[in-house]
């Protein structure tokens, strides 16, 4: 057993000092000696002591009357002449300036790519080094589209050959990238045609912010987030959501292939909120809010990202009669809401603040003569109604109120009642939900009254029947 780790340990050794040994590369025009592993219609295969395989031209084999002057086994002198799809390329009949010339040419005729190093940036774009020839490879063609935060100097790109001139002033090679990414951008595309469907959630990548949107690329297409789409809050600024480069998961809202377009929702793969706010805040209970917007019939107040409901007018102020909501209310206000009525269909939510001191109260067991805080929380011309409770409202009527006739009641009533002002008062009768109030001096005045009044009635009905009785005596005559 030792025997065989040791011999798997040396096997080891010898292939990570012969992988060491390996060449990484080739310097443009240099001489390699080659080892023939394989001829095809097109290629002599090289093994040139390094980790890719070496090709050669089949061409560069052949003598003037056709025939193939090596064979498989023999040892060819050749001259590195460039790379091609992570292959070294080679050639024997050449000088080292006219193979690397003759290598740009080819590639430029077959439409090969060619792998080059952008250098440095010129008048109008890079200058891109391209088997030790100067390219020129102008700003719009080296990406899909303008990236002001891309660094491609330093790097190694592969490129495609658009221009070659070669004259007396020398050789003029003009370079894209775009061409190339295009053409992979199309092979991609049609997977993503056979991937892609409406409703899905995708991953892309943000490309570029416009005043109308926000273009994200889906991996072989580019897809728009129309402004509305990017979040369920109302008014925010895109660069506080998203900046290009930034990973995001897209929902797909529609597909034009023919058209070329593809929209997209980042808010739509982040669920709809309506669905959580409303789960967790049903009818009845209490919640914090926070005021958007204010409208003549009442203020619009969010109460999760994208979710928010109305309080209507009439139920701002403390039932004070407002012109405007503005009066209580205003932008950014924080509140204490209680939901009081959820429309699923349209989407809308009925509010009320939730006054604190209305908590507090605790009226008890209500019956007839009891005496208990309240709330002023409306005014209307047949009385005034109290908030006893967060379920119980009770109502003083105008009659127990103890306001004078004539004029304009509520005026009166406002005056002697402010909405809002917290009063005691007593429970005059229960019928059913309907609680009837009266003010405490009311309340025992009508006590007095209804004493005296039945005393009164007593004694004048007993006077009223001994004196019928006397009057029939008196009109007696005795014989």
């Amino acid at each position: 057993m030792s025997e065989k780790k040791a011999s798997m340990s040396d096997f080891e050794m010898l292939l990570n000092e012969q992988l060491t040994s390996y060449r990484a590369g080739f310097d443009p025009g240099e001489r390699v000696k080659g080892f023939v592993t394989g001829i095809s219609e097109e290629y002599v295969t090289l093994d040139v002591n390094a980790k890719r395989e070496g090709l050669l031209p089949f061409e560069d084999v052949l003598r003037e009357d056709g025939s193939v002057r090596v064979e498989v086994g023999d040892t060819l002198e050749v001259i590195f002449s460039g790379m091609q799809n992570g292959t070294f390329l080679f050639t024997s009949k050449l000088s080292s300036r006219s193979a690397v010339e003759r290598t740009l040419h080819d590639a430029y005729e077959r439409r090969m790519p060619v792998e080059g190093r952008v250098e440095k940036e010129i008048n109008g774009g890079y200058e891109v080094q391209v088997h030790g020839q100067r390219a020129f490879c102008p700003y719009s063609q080296i990406n899909l589209y303008r990236d002001d935060e891309a660094v491609y100097i330093g790097q190694t790109f592969m490129f495609m050959i658009t221009e070659y001139d070669n004259d007396d002033r020398g050789v003029n090679v003009i370079v894209s990238r775009r061409v190339l990414l295009e053409q992979e951008r199309e092979v991609q595309k049609q997977e993503l045609r056979e991937d892609l469907y409406v409703g899905m959630i995708a991953p892309g990548t943000v490309t570029r912010i416009m005043d109308f949107g926000v273009f994200v690329d889906l991996g072989g297409a580019e897809g728009l987030i129309p402004i509305k789409e990017l979040s369920w809050s109302r008014d925010v600024k895109v660069e506080e959501i998203v900046r290009p480069g930034d990973k995001v998961e897209v929902e797909i809202k529609s597909l034009d292939w023919d058209a070329d377009r593809i929209s997209l929702s980042l808010r739509g793969a982040q669920g709809d909120p309506w669905d959580d706010t409303v789960a967790q805040h049903p009818v009845g209970s209490i919640c914090t809010g926070t005021v958007t917007r204010v409208e003549r019939y009442g203020a619009f107040a969010e109460l999760a990202p994208g979710v928010e409901g109305l309080i209507p007018i009439g139920k701002l102020g403390n039932g004070r009669r407002l012109m405007s909501a503005r009066e209580v209310v205003s932008e950014g206000q924080q509140l204490d809401l209680q939901i009081d009525e959820i429309d699923n269909e349209r989407r809308r939510i009925s509010l009320r603040p939730v006054d604190q001191r209305v908590a507090a109260l605790a009226p008890g067991e209500l019956s007839a003569g009891a005496k208990v805080e309240g709330i002023v929380e409306s005014i209307q011309p047949f009385g005034v109604f109290i908030r006893l409770s967060e379920e119980k409202t009770g109502l003083l009527h105008i009659s127990q109120s103890g306001v004078s006739h004539g004029g304009s009641p509520v005026a009166k009533l406002e005056l002697a009642f402010p909405p809002g002002e917290k009063i005691e008062v007593v429970v005059k009768s229960i019928e059913g939900d309907r609680i009837s109030l009266t003010t405490p001096s009311q309340w025992e005045q009508d006590s007095t009254v209804d004493t005296v009044d039945l005393e009164g009635w007593r004694k004048s009905q007993t006077k009223a029947a001994f004196g019928s009785l006397g009057d029939a005596f008196d009109g007696l005559k005795l014989p």
